[in-house]
């Protein structure tokens, strides 16, 4: 029985130090675990020491942990991300979602992130809608779909929108909409252009109103 729980004893037999604020354990059994050097000196450090299964399933949840993190700079280093978009594109991560306690983990880096400033859903939300502002002819019915698809709460969708965009520049884009597919050569009548329009995601009113300028319209007229 001794020699199987020697055979059975595992430890920390190296530890290699990177750039990028990391450690990398070399455990007896031949696994490779890599930490935060923040964590690594939180536990202890227990080089050479027998490790306790509660010890070696601290490190394993450390060493997912920094898989997580990493791989959640890697993203939001492109480019904003929801919290929700950093957990559906971590989930289909098979090489770290298969981990036990995933779930909890990922959560948990998710609130480390907020809480460093490097997510935040009230930035994306905002660079969302400036982008599609500057880049698209969405109405703000599309954007607040595409929002909502991303975990965005309408609420808070809806907060932002109206903060940044009102009633005159969703005129002003569904009138450019428009002239963008004129000069295509495509003939628009009064019932085509409400249709574009409603395509691209614009109320009512708006198209209403644009529809009214765009053809010279005094009023909008009934079907």
């Amino acid at each position: 029985m001794e020699l199987f729980d020697n055979q059975n004893r595992v430890s920390v037999e190296g530890v290699q130090y990177s750039n990028d604020g990391t450690v990398t354990l070399n455990l007896s059994d031949k696994r490779k675990l890599k930490l935060s050097l923040e964590k690594w000196s939180e536990l202890g450090q227990p080089l050479n020491k027998t490790l306790s299964d509660k010890e070696q399933k601290v490190l394993e949840q450390e060493s997912c942990s920094t898989l997580i993190r990493n791989k959640m700079l890697s993203l939001l280093a492109r480019r904003e991300h929801s919290a929700e978009e950093l957990r559906r594109k971590l989930k289909q991560s098979s090489s770290i979602s298969k981990t036990a306690d995933f779930s909890d983990l990922l959560e948990r880096c998710i609130l480390e992130m907020q809480e460093k400033g490097f997510q935040s859903d009230d930035r994306f939300v905002r660079q969302y809608v400036e982008s599609k502002l500057v880049n698209k002819s969405h109405g703000p019915l599309k954007i607040l779909a595409g929002l909502f698809n991303r975990g965005i709460p309408r609420e808070q969708a809806n907060l932002v929108l109206n903060e940044l965009v009102d009633q005159g520049l969703w005129v002003k884009k569904s009138i450019e909409c428009l002239e963008k597919i004129q000069k295509k050569g495509k003939t628009l009548t009064p019932q085509t252009s409400s249709q574009k329009l409603y395509q691209k995601g614009f109320t009512w009113e708006t198209i209403e109103k644009a529809v009214e300028i765009f053809h010279g319209m005094e009023n909008f007229p009934d079907e």
